[in-house]
């Protein structure tokens, strides 16, 4: 009998990130891109915690070089993107952030 390739032993690519935090945790994401945009079919998004952690972002670069890695930038503290059926998602915090990148960044 032929094994099926369940894909147990690799790691997903996840169809969709969102990062939300303040502007210390998007510049940490944005310096861990390397200038690396999105691997394809990953959808990403940025949420700043909120509008002092946005201009902040802003100011430190973080939100230029994760909109040019691909990400959608959103309003501060929007809920959480919905996901289709049969999508997952990494967030961080919650995964660490070398796990993430790995999975998330192209070549």
């Amino acid at each position: 009998m032929e094994k099926q390739d369940t894909q147990r032993d690799r790691k997903p690519v996840p169809d969709q990130v969102t990062i939300r935090g303040d502007a210390a945790l998007l510049k940490q994401a944005a310096e861990a891109l390397a200038g690396k945009p999105l691997r394809a079919g990953v959808r990403g998004y940025v949420i700043p915690a909120d509008a002092e952690a946005c201009t902040e972002a802003i100011d430190n670069g973080a939100i230029s070089a994760l909109h040019l890695a691909g990400f959608t930038i959103c309003n501060p503290a929007t809920p959480k993107p919905a996901l289709a059926q049969g999508e997952f998602e990494l967030a961080i915090p919650g995964a660490a952030l070398n796990e993430v990148v790995e999975a998330i960044r192209a070549g």
